[in-house]
């Protein structure tokens, strides 16, 4: 009978059974907030599932939770979420060896057969409750031309910052009224996703399939194992002013004359009109389309100069196609 119960206990992880899960996290690169610190996400529930504490003062934080060791699942650690929902607090492992890509950056739970210490240090892959000293931050300054994009009230600047893909944490002002946003951010050198935003996710940029096959350039963004595309950057160990974006574009489109082989197309932003000219003498086909790939104005012939009437068509981004025989270009252009 004994025998029988010994192999009963070894079996029991088999059958889905719980274990008792202790969690140690260090928090000595933070400073935790008003509503403490907690572990949730994943297997374990919402962000503010299970209340960690640190009753010795020591900055290492601890909880338990029964879960099972065979089934697998995701996890993370949040500072000081107000409630259920504020994924905003998650640490920030994006980019991270320890990061599940394909699920939205959080922890991996090791699979275990009994009761046993999980040790961990804030936002590192540390596998102890030891957090190494991070490098220093260094300021990086983020700029958007928002020339192209919807109207909106508030921009911002989201990602796996600190703060991880928050839609309001970073706000970008433009104080001289130019159409470009700034917002320095302090932030230890490493890699970082993101993507311009506006009124809390209301309006955000979409680097989707039919985006990418316009942009002609697309070094700047980035799709990682989960098959989200945003901007993607590496920053080093100084200060940084980070080149102008356009909207859902790499590098700055906005505010030129844009000179293509024999073309011109100008004004660019534009308002009423646009120039198309033409210094080849031979016939050429100008069309406008917008961001999604349709066609906004028809197909105009011209040798010389062609006169696009765009007074009619929303501000916003549009797409000039210029076909010449067999050679096609492709000029982006802002309407505002």
């Amino acid at each position: 009978m004994k025998k029988f119960y010994a192999l009963l206990m070894l079996a029991l992880p088999m059958f889905g059974f719980s274990q008792v899960v202790t969690f140690k996290v260090n928090t000595a690169n933070i400073t935790v907030g008003a509503n403490g610190l907690y572990l949730g996400g994943g297997v374990i529930g919402g962000s503010n599932a299970v209340q960690l504490l640190d009753p010795d003062g020591n900055g290492v934080y601890e909880g338990t939770d029964s879960l099972s060791g065979t089934a697998g699942g995701n996890f993370i650690f949040l500072n000081s979420p107000a409630n259920a929902s504020d994924w905003g607090t998650k640490e920030s492992l994006g980019g991270l060896p320890c990061a599940d890509a394909a699920n939205y950056d959080d922890r991996i739970l090791p699979t275990f057969t009994q009761d046993t210490t999980l040790m961990f240090c804030f936002g590192t892959c540390a596998t102890d409750t030891v957090c190494v000293t991070p490098p220093s931050p260094v300021n990086v300054t983020f700029q958007s031309d928002r020339s192209g994009s919807p109207t909106f009230t508030s921009a911002y600047l989201s990602g796996t910052f600190p703060v991880a893909w928050n839609g309001t944490a970073y706000p970008m002002t433009d104080p001289d009224g130019d159409g470009i946003y700034t917002v320095v951010m302090s932030i230890t050198p490493g890699d970082y996703r993101y993507k311009f935003t506006a009124d809390d996710w209301a309006i955000q940029e979409n680097f989707d399939a039919a985006q990418r096959a316009i942009m002609g350039d697309t070094s700047c963004i980035n799709t990682n194992s989960a098959g989200f595309t945003d901007r993607a950057v590496t920053i080093g160990s100084n200060d940084t002013i980070l080149d102008v974006h356009s909207w859902q574009e790499c590098g700055n489109t906005i505010g030129m004359e844009e000179v293509i082989a024999d073309f011109i197309v100008k004004p660019n932003p534009a308002s009423d009109v646009l120039f198309i000219e033409n210094t080849t003498g031979a016939a050429s086909t100008v069309s406008v389309y917008n961001v999604t790939g349709a066609k906004v104005l028809a197909d105009k012939t011209f040798q010389a100069e062609a006169r696009m009437d765009v007074s009619a068509l929303p501000r916003g981004m549009y797409i000039v196609r210029i076909q010449n025989g067999s050679t096609e270009r492709v000029v982006r252009v802002a309407l505002k």
